[in-house]
């Protein structure tokens, strides 16, 4: 399970960065603006995640997350959305994306990738759908996606089947 896992991540990336080709021509490139005040720490109010002790959120520095938890390996390539490369760091049981925002490698995204992590409030791969309403207090919507913001940040669940499929933090742009 984990190697295939494993596999469809590595295919994913790969699309990704097959999918960041150039702008037409006469087509203006843009990169996502990141309001400064985004940056400011814990921006991100209670849409944190924790890892091995250690509790981190959209806009922190990356140096600081592999400071306290080693990354497995890393993987970059051209960004879609931002100026310069997505920088993938892949640790056991989700993956940490970074951009360099003014000047500095931040946290742009945090993806579970297996049921043997969970978020601060329990949420995990696997969970069942009552579970998840029971934790949150709502239903996903019809489409089977469950959305929490919070400052700079919003937590997406996907729930399909009666299951959590997909757990991943983003910034609110």
């Amino acid at each position: 399970m984990k190697k295939t896992l494993t596999a469809v991540l590595c295919i994913l990336i790969f699309m990704l960065a097959a999918a960041c080709s150039k702008a037409p021509a006469g087509v203006e490139e843009t990169a996502v603006f990141v309001d400064p005040n985004a940056v400011k720490a814990h921006a991100y109010g209670n849409l944190y995640f924790s890892a091995e002790g250690f509790s981190f959120g959209i806009y922190d520095p990356i140096e600081d997350v592999t400071a306290h938890i080693t990354p497995n390996t890393t993987y970059a390539g051209q960004s879609c959305a931002f100026d310069g490369d997505d920088i993938y760091y892949f640790f056991n049981g989700f993956e940490v994306m970074a951009n360099v925002i003014d000047g500095g490698e931040r946290v742009t995204a945090i993806t579970l990738t297996d049921d043997t992590v969970q978020t601060p409030d329990g949420l995990y791969i696997g969970m069942p759908e009552a579970e998840l309403t029971g934790i949150t207090g709502k239903s996903p919507d019809p489409a089977g996606l469950h959305t929490m913001t919070d400052g700079t940040a919003q937590r997406n669940v996907t729930v399909q089947d009666g299951t959590v499929r997909s757990i991943a933090y983003v910034p609110v742009i």
